[in-house]
């Protein structure tokens, strides 16, 4: 799966019992802190049996920036025994995940009840939603109509730290190869920069999940 269901999370307790444990492993185990300035976000799938594969992270300067960080997110994935497998109609399935750790907070300056979404700051497009609606409407109208394409769909990409949309991806897929080249270069038009999510006044990469209903007389959803 792409992502977990609205109100389920990839650990036993919710996002604030991660955090929790976290502190106490790394507590435990007198783990060094890191700089206040490191921060790292990891992707990884937790299988359906409750296990963790971390993604390979090709951005190799963000890691090296971010070394200690970095190493500490690995640890917690491989010590952490908690994980929880996505759930659909009585069945478990993969599912990707992903979680901010800046160090600093989950340690020292940790407090009963933290979750690292509730300080971020997100992502925002110049101008504002409704002006990210409209840019959108203008440039994939006339695709949309080109290709008769109905139904609902859910563009999803990544705001990287200097505010530029980076791994564009439609799902569910489209089985036409020409309208997904062109979705993409469309896409493409939209050079305006963001202004990146932050986190304790660090820029950070944030997902959007842009959902539409693609019909001749678009609407967003």
């Amino acid at each position: 799966m792409d992502e977990y269901p609205e109100k389920q999370s990839f650990y036993e307790g919710g996002l604030a019992n991660f955090y929790k444990e976290s502190h106490d492993y790394l507590v435990k185990n007198n783990v060094k802190e890191c700089d206040s300035k490191e921060i790292y976000q990891p992707r990884f799938i937790v299988t359906k049996e409750g296990a963790v594969k971390l993604i390979k992270d090709s951005d190799t300067a963000n890691i090296s920036k971010n070394k200690c960080a970095y190493d500490v997110s690995l640890m917690l994935l491989k010590n952490l025994k908690n994980w929880k497998a996505a759930e659909v109609k009585g069945g478990r399935f993969d599912a990707l995940a992903e979680f901010i750790l800046y160090p600093k907070d989950v340690m020292t300056n940790y407090k009963e009840g933290y979750n690292a979404l509730s300080y971020k700051i997100a992502a925002q497009y110049p101008g504002g939603y409704d002006q990210l609606k409209k840019d959108f409407h203008d440039e994939f109208m006339s695709l949309f109509m080109d290709y008769h394409i109905n139904g609902d769909i859910n563009l999803e990409f990544y705001v990287d730290k200097e505010g530029h949309i980076k791994n564009p991806r439609i799902y569910p897929q489209i089985d036409d190869r020409n309208f997904n080249i062109n979705f993409l270069r469309t896409l493409s038009r939209l050079k305006k920069v963001w202004k990146p999510a932050l986190y304790s006044n660090i820029p950070i990469k944030e997902k959007i999940i842009y959902q539409f209903n693609f019909s001749t007389t678009f609407h967003e959803r």
